[in-house]
């Protein structure tokens, strides 16, 4: 997937040994293909609990997100259509202030929390958009586009959208 640099790039990543106690695997699927996470299996009201996957396919008809699969370490990425895809990492320890400097960067809202945009992240079709979840954690969506900017942050904004009432309160 094209997303890969600008969630690496784009953000922090999680330290080592950050796992929780309690960890076992579940598998989810798109269309395409299953999806394996290690994340602790149910909901929970913390971050550490997230599953990318598990959210995205939560979404997946809502947005026709299509591709759905682990790209690198916990980060989970899906197509958004045949020239946009986007990857998605929740961040239990960094809050929006965690996130790298880069490109055009501003405030925004997603529903009722605050977020950051990140035009340009790392290319000039990519597109990051950090959400709140409490003060000290954050989930970035990584847009990227073949050829526009614009679609990259459409896409990273509707999934960022999307997931906002599913993250911890």
């Amino acid at each position: 997937m094209v997303v890969l640099g600008t969630i690496a790039a784009g953000c922090s990543t999680k330290e080592p040994g950050d796992a929780s106690a309690g960890t076992t695997t579940s598998t989810t699927t798109d269309q395409a293909s299953p999806t394996t996470s290690t994340k602790p299996s149910g909901s929970g009201d913390s971050l550490a609990d997230f599953d990318e996957c598990e959210v995205l396919n939560s979404i997946a008809p809502q947005l026709n997100l299509t591709d759905i699969e682990v790209v690198i370490g916990e980060t989970c990425g899906a197509s958004v259509s045949t020239t946009a895809s986007v990857a998605v990492k929740g961040h239990p320890d960094l809050g929006l202030d965690d996130v790298v400097p880069g490109g055009q960067q501003s405030d925004i809202t997603i529903g009722s929390r605050k977020a950051k945009m990140v035009k340009q992240s790392t290319t000039q079709t990519s597109c990051l958009i950090a959400v709140e979840a409490t003060p000290t954690s954050r989930v970035d969506v990584a847009g990227s586009a073949n050829a526009s900017l614009d679609e990259a942050c459409a896409a990273a904004t509707a999934v960022a959208t999307a997931i906002e009432p599913k993250l911890p309160k």
